[in-house]
C-alpha cells in the first residue's frame, strides 16, 4: 500500500507539471489490470481519483461496478459511487439507491456508520427531503461507536446548508448540542476535512 501511496504521489506531481490526467488515467490503468488483491484495490481507488479529474464520470461508474463485483463486502466502493452521482453527475435518487447499499453494510460491520449518513444526509439535502433528513441526523445522534471505531467524526455542513423549516425544530435544536457549530466551520457543498470520532479521542 505504501508503494501505491508513492506511486499516487507521484502522478500527482505530473500532473501538477502539466501531463495530461488522460495521459496519467492510461498509466495507471496499465498497472491495475496487472494488480491483484490489496494493490487493485488501491490502484482503483488512484484510478478513479484520475479519472474524476479527467471528467470520465460514466468510467468512474464502471470502474466502481467491477470493484463491487470483486470485492462484495467492500463499503467504500457502493459510497464513492453514491459520491460520483451526488457531485459528478448530480442525479441524487441513484445516489440515494447506492449510499442506503453503504449504510446496510457498514451497519452489518460495524465501521462507517457515521460517514455513510452523512452522506445520505447530503444527498436528502439536495433532494429537499426534509423528515427523511430529520431521521438521519436522529440516527446519528443513536449510534454508539466503540473507541476503535472506523469512522468520522461529528459532522454538520449539512446542517448549516439546508434553508430554515427543512430539518424538525426538535431534532435540529438537539443536532446543535450534539455538535456545536465552530468558528472553523465551511459551509462548501463538499464534505468538510476528516476528522476522528470523538468517542476515539
Amino acid at each position: 500500500m505504501s508503494a501505491v501511496r508513492d506511486l499516487m504521489k507521484g502522478w500527482m506531481d505530473q500532473l501538477d507539471q502539466g501531463r495530461s490526467a488522460d495521459d496519467i488515467v492510461a498509466c495507471i490503468d496499465a498497472r491495475f489490470q496487472a494488480a491483484t488483491g490489496e494493490d487493485r484495490y488501491e490502484l482503483a481507488r488512484v484510478l478513479q481519483t484520475f479519472l474524476v479529474i479527467a471528467r470520465r464520470e460514466e468510467e468512474v461508474l464502471q470502474l466502481l461496478d467491477k470493484m463491487m463485483k470483486e470485492f462484495p463486502d467492500d463499503i467504500e466502493l457502493p459510497m464513492h459511487k453514491a459520491e460520483a452521482y451526488l457531485y459528478g453527475l448530480r442525479d441524487f435518487p441513484r445516489a440515494l439507491k447506492w449510499i442506503d447499499v453503504a449504510i446496510e453494510r457498514a451497519d452489518r460491520q460495524g465501521r462507517s456508520q457515521r460517514e455513510a449518513r452523512g452522506y445520505k444526509a447530503r444527498i436528502l439535502l439536495k433532494l429537499g427531503r426534509g423528515d427523511e433528513l430529520s431521521d438521519v441526523l436522529e440516527e446519528m445522534m443513536a449510534l454508539r461507536l466503540n473507541k476503535s471505531a472506523l469512522d468520522f467524526g461529528r459532522e454538520r455542513d449539512f446542517v448549516d446548508r439546508a434553508p430554515p423549516g427543512l430539518i424538525r425544530k426538535d431534532v435540529l435544536d438537539r443536532y446543535n448540542e450534539f455538535r456545536p457549530k465552530r468558528a472553523t466551520d465551511e459551509a462548501g457543498d463538499m464534505p468538510p476535512k476528516f476528522e476522528p470520532p470523538e468517542e476515539a479521542l
